[in-house]
């Protein structure tokens, strides 16, 4: 029986190299296990995939050739098939088993290694079960056509491999704790080191032979029983190490387990554990090396500014795997110093406080500079989001900082903050530059003036409100984005600073009252220039609003006389805007805030007659009514009401409290309105007019009646009767016409 000979100069699978030989030997270059039998195996594979590419051609050339119709060399798809030379049909001949005897046969030569050229999907067939790749996540392979990465998973040996590095350090541990006194303190000693250092060495030993996990393990386990060792030195005074301050022993031994640490990975570099425990001891060291009592003060400040940028530059030193690390520590670091900097500049002296303002203010511009290197880009925030929390932090321990130099700070917080916010209005265009100013203006201002309203200094407050008034003008002119919003701060800002003028005792509340109704004017007067932009709607509003706190606040003190003027006011400007933008919601306001104004008066004034209320209440829905008489609009819904709101109320009087001018007036008001609707063909004059004069009539002479004779009543009665019933047909005809003609007005 002869051995199959082996096809010569196979290359590696990996490096491409020629194989040599069979067997488990490796390939001399790369060091691939059993190098000859995988190149077998894929040019094995190598030439199943070339012989089913020759089938698959062979069959597309039958099938279109079967397809009637069908364009000759056509490929679905739109990808041309290069021709298929005719192939001798063989029977299929499989590779020699390695033992049945070797037959004469010329020499192999193996096939290149080689797969075919990708070709585009096709076009999806409508009704397919088979999805498009295209598709997005739910199809075949997602929407980037790979595979889907397999979910890693927690396997068995790392499982034992942590539960045996856990017990290894409790049994240390426990070994430290009970076992101390039975042997001395230099076996202790001794045991403890011999036992780490094994594992150390243990971890190098797993490293070279390619034990990734197990080394991973020995490495942690080793570096928490080096803990554990300089724990227990100082706990149970080996070589009185226990004279030494916890707080110095501490940072001296996360500093030796850093340095050991980072000594071992130097030699192992495959290992993880070894750089992330270096990079986590180096965390607490600055700290606990400060003194006493500095930790909350700016010391403490700088050192974890200073902690934050070492871990930003251990970014780019660390390997891949570590720098999600890093990037926490160095965000927890600047979050720390940030979060202590503004405690120390709102609770300590000037000098501290400014002193942590200033750090902060240092390290804001070292990170924007710092984003500028190549290296550190990719690892820090964009620049203007950047910018403004940084500026933002700085200015809120700015704002502690002022705060704490006295009255004058808060008052220097806030003018100081709406400077920035004008620069940032024309710093527009800079995007970094207006992030920092924004945030710093917007937190100094705000800071400012909540330290102001807290301390009740309401008067110190109205005019930096006012001044608000700049930024936001020039946020209306510069910028077309924010011109709505801007425009209502512009009206809010002065409405704003009256309120507080007058909470302050500045002004009175008439006179406040009076300037919030001019406020109310002018907000009408840009709504009108302003018609039919985005912020028209704004000032208009502004306008309303401050026209009913004028209202409210006058009100408040009893002059309403004061707060006849000032719905005068706002009722006029707002009549304007209804003219130039043709509303009847607006008109309707704008006559509800001048019969306001009348009525305001006329009870400031003590006046009690009907009249001085109802005229008014009648001349407004007169005026509402004027476009509906000028269309020719039906007479109730247009001049009804204020007919019968004008005559009604007096005609009532006008019995129930008999008075001569009263009466008379009445009279010639409910005679003319039925004259006129007469003449102008108007039902609801013409109707209330006749139903008040029948009614005063009627009214009038009613107490009268009982004082006449008997037989008077009687015979002018049975006249009338008489009468009646003489011209029955007559007058039924007559009253008829007389209906139809009253229902046939408008």
């Amino acid at each position: 029986m002869r051995i199959m000979t082996r096809p010569p100069g196979l290359p590696c699978p990996v490096c491409g190299r020629p194989a040599a030989g069979g067997g488990p030997a490796p390939c001399p270059t790369c060091g691939l296990p059993a190098v000859g039998e995988a190149a077998l195996v894929v040019a094995r594979i190598g030439a199943t995939i070339d012989e089913l590419t020759r089938d698959r051609d062979r069959l597309l050339v039958t099938l279109r050739a079967a397809t009637p119709g069908a364009v000759p060399g056509a490929v679905p798809g739109g990808v041309a098939s290069p021709p298929v030379p005719p192939q001798p049909v063989r029977p299929h001949e499989p590779f020699p088993s390695p033992w049945s005897p070797a037959a004469p046969e010329p020499a192999y030569a193996p096939p290149p290694v080689s797969w075919p050229a990708p070709q585009p999907p096709p076009a999806p067939v409508p009704g397919s079960m088979y999805p498009d790749p295209d598709d997005g996540p739910w199809g075949a392979w997602g929407g980037d056509g790979r595979e889907p990465a397999p979910v890693r998973r927690l396997s068995p040996q790392q499982v034992l491999l942590a539960l045996g590095a856990l017990l290894l350090v409790a049994g240390a541990v426990a070994f430290v704790a009970v076992a101390w006194n039975r042997l001395g303190v230099s076996g202790q000693a001794a045991v403890l080191l011999a036992v780490t250092a094994a594992l150390c060495g243990a971890s190098a030993w797993t490293a070279r032979r390619g034990l990734r996990a197990t080394e991973e393990a020995l490495a942690g386990a080793g570096a928490a029983l080096l803990a554990v060792d300089l724990a227990a030195a100082h706990a149970l005074g080996l070589a009185g190490l226990d004279e030494v301050p916890l707080r110095l022993w501490t940072a001296l031994s996360c500093a030796a387990v850093g340095v050991v640490a980072l000594l071992l990975g130097r030699l192992t570099r495959s290992t993880v554990a070894w750089p992330l425990v270096a990079l986590l001891a180096a965390q607490p060291v600055p700290l606990l090396l400060l003194p006493e009592g500095q930790a909350g003060g700016p010391a403490g400040v700088a050192v974890l500014l200073g902690l934050a940028a070492a871990d930003l530059a251990a970014l780019v030193v660390v390997r891949v795997g570590l720098r999600g690390v890093a990037r926490v520590l160095t965000a927890l670091a600047a979050g720390g110093a940030a979060l202590l900097g503004v405690v120390v500049a709102w609770e300590q002296p000037p000098a501290p406080s400014w002193t942590a303002t200033g750090l902060l203010l240092a390290a804001a511009t070292a990170a924007l500079l710092a984003r500028r290197r190549p290296g550190l880009a990719a690892e820090l925030p964009d620049a203007v989001p950047l910018a403004g929390v940084t500026a933002g932090v700085t200015a809120l321990a700015a704002t502690g900082s002022l705060e704490a130099l006295g009255r004058s700070g808060p008052v220097v917080a806030t003018a100081v903050g709406l400077g920035l916010l004008s620069a940032a209005v024309l710093a527009a265009r800079l995007p970094v530059v207006l992030a920092a100013t924004l945030t710093a203006g917007t937190v100094l201002t705000l800071g400012g003036a909540a330290v102001l309203l807290d301390a009740e200094r309401y008067t110190a407050l109205a005019p930096l409100v006012l001044a608000a008034v700049v930024p936001a003008l020039l946020a209306a002119v510069r910028l077309p984005r924010l011109r709505a919003p801007a425009v209502g701060a512009a009206f809010a800002a002065p409405a704003a600073a009256v309120l507080l003028a007058a909470a302050g005792g500045a002004v009175s509340r008439p006179a406040a009252g009076l300037l919030l109704a001019l406020v109310a004017a002018a907000g009408f007067a840009v709504a009108s220039l302003r018609a039919a932009r985005p912020e028209e709607t704004v000032a208009a509003g502004a306008g309303a609003l401050a026209g009913l706190l004028a209202g409210g606040l006058t009100a408040s003190d009893g002059a309403w006389g004061q707060v006849a003027v000032q719905l005068a006011v706002v009722g006029a400007a707002t009549g304007a805007y209804a003219l130039v933008v043709r509303s009847t919601t607006v008109a309707a306001g704008a006559v509800a805030a001048l019969v306001a104004a009348c009525w305001s008066a006329a009870g400031g004034a003590g006046v009690e007659v009907v009249e001085a209320y109802t005229l008014p209440a009648a001349g407004g829905l007169f005026v509402l009514a004027v476009p509906a008489l000028r269309t020719g609009g039906r007479s109730w819904a247009a001049e009804g009401t204020a007919v019968a709101v004008a005559l009604v109320p007096s005609a009532l009087l006008a019995v129930a409290e008999p008075s001569a001018v009263r009466t008379v007036g009445v009279v010639v008001a409910a005679g003319a309105a039925t004259v006129i609707g007469t003449l102008a063909h108007r039902q609801a004059p013409f109707v209330v007019g006749a139903a008040v004069l029948a009614w005063v009539a009627l009214g009038r002479l009613g107490p009268y009646a009982p004082l006449l004779p008997r037989w008077i009543t009687l015979g002018t009665v049975g006249l009338l009767l008489l009468v009646l019933g003489a011209t029955y047909e007559r007058r039924r005809q007559q009253a008829r016409e007389a209906v139809a003609w009253v229902t046939q007005m408008r």
